[in-house]
């Protein structure tokens, strides 16, 4: 949620309803969050200024979190990778890492050739 145009836009109680709504599970308890009635964050999401600085707010904190598991991924490749070479683990971890490396190993290999693909024609599609 940038200050500048939405500040702008909404109302000081728009905004804490924002902050209130990504930082609470319902809309009671976001309302008792910013002081103000159940009603009347009702009627501020039906403003349609108010839900689309609503969902850009969310957004971007689904993005932070997509951003920290992306970062949390090679961390979990290495303890894979270690459960999988482990000798003193059970079988069953291990076949169980082994098999979890190799089907993502081949997704990703899936996905980077169906990018390859839809980058080739898009390319016969420009020209």
């Amino acid at each position: 949620m940038t200050k500048n145009r939405t500040s702008e836009v909404l109302s000081a109680n728009q905004l804490k309803a924002i902050k209130a709504m990504i930082a609470h599970e319902t809309v009671s308890d976001a309302a008792k969050g910013c002081n103000l009635a159940r009603d009347t964050m009702y009627k501020y999401m039906r403003d349609p200024i108010f839900d689309h600085e609503l969902k850009k707010a969310k957004r971007v904190l689904v993005n932070r979190a997509i951003l920290s598991l992306q970062q949390s991924c090679s961390h979990a490749a290495t303890a894979l990778a270690a459960i999988c070479r482990d000798e003193e683990a059970p079988p069953s971890a291990r076949v169980s890492a082994a098999r979890e490396i190799l089907n993502q190993t081949m997704k990703a290999i899936e996905i980077e050739g169906i990018e390859e693909r839809l980058q080739a024609l898009e390319e016969r599609l420009t020209f």
